[in-house]
């Protein structure tokens, strides 16, 4: 179920205090084994440099998701489409013609996480093109190791896809996805509308998970911040969706988020709703532990999403 339609940021009243981290997650991320905790606990004591050191490459490292998720019926397989940028090819395909709308993935993620859109898009007269972030799927790995990327690596591949197959209409985006499209569009990348489903909006957050999770403390926290901050070449906090978004000139934006979801804190959605002018914020409900990604599928939220972005503007 949803909790009504779409509010304007200003309608969402007192935006609470962070809930306690859910260290447990949704299930579907591989779980942190015991003896991973463990050692980053004795570094954390003892050689928080190497913890730190340990740390970036698992943060820069995309989970291997166990998926079943396929295109769902009725959406055939796409006309295969690439783009590159500094050498390193992103793969995709595309369905439909007219005004290019853009699926992007979240982290770990795989074109079919969004392909609900793709039937009502094409129907609605849009072109949809789905693509791989790097080291996802049938993309290239980018400067680092395969296997490794960040955040603003995917950046750079939405703006090639964009670039190389039209300005965006609109981009359907997912976790770490709307992250990387946010930053792409602050970067020069021409989108319309954004639909943002349980965004990455607030880095600093996801740090504090990412350490809770993996039971290290506030010395290797801090390397790896400094870590992070070295491999990217800009300050964390550039990238959060907050100051992104001003940057971009504020796109329309629909966000859509359940509270339910233990992967990607909802205050930091609610915080971005009441930042980002003329955002509006779809509050699903009852999706439970698995919401993060259940979202993905529900009904209410694709609806919500497809007349956000609205039919081919001469259709």
């Amino acid at each position: 179920m949803t909790d009504g339609a779409p509010q304007p940021a200003s309608g969402q009243g007192q935006i609470g205090e962070v809930p306690p981290l859910d260290v447990e997650g949704s299930g579907i991320l591989p779980p942190v084994e015991d003896r991973v905790r463990r050692r980053f606990g004795l570094l954390e004591r003892f050689a928080p440099w190497l913890g730190s050191r340990w740390a970036v490459e698992l943060w820069c490292t995309p989970p291997v998701l166990e998926s079943a998720m396929r295109m769902p019926p009725g959406v055939p397989p796409g006309r295969p489409v690439e783009a590159f940028w500094d050498g390193h090819r992103v793969a995709g395909e595309e369905w439909g013609e007219g005004p290019p709308i853009y699926l992007v993935h979240g982290w770990g993620g795989q074109r079919p996480h969004l392909a609900m859109f793709v039937k009502p898009l094409v129907e609605a007269g849009h072109r949809v093109v789905a693509f791989d972030l790097p080291s996802h799927n049938e993309s290239d790995p980018g400067e680092l190791a395969p296997g490794r990327t960040t955040a603003t690596e995917c950046a750079d591949a939405i703006a090639a896809m964009i670039q190389t197959h039209g300005p965006a209409h609109a981009v359907v985006a997912h976790s770490l996805g709307a992250n990387a499209t946010a930053l792409a569009a602050a970067q020069g990348a021409p989108v319309g509308r954004l639909v943002f489903f349980a965004p990455m909006a607030d880095f600093p957050l996801y740090l504090d998970l990412f350490a809770a999770r993996h039971g290290f403390g506030r010395r290797i926290r801090a390397g790896l911040h400094r870590r992070l901050e070295k491999r990217i070449a800009m300050p964390l906090h550039e990238t959060n969706m907050t100051r992104v978004g001003r940057r971009a000139n504020y796109p329309p934006l629909l966000l859509i988020h359940d509270p339910d979801d233990p992967d990607s804190p909802y205050v930091a959605t609610e915080r971005l709703a009441a930042s980002w002018d003329g955002a509006r914020l779809l509050t699903t409900k009852g999706l439970g532990r698995l919401a993060h990604y259940r979202v993905l599928r529900h009904r209410p939220a694709i609806t919500a999403g497809v007349e956000f972005i609205g039919e081919r503007p001469d259709g």
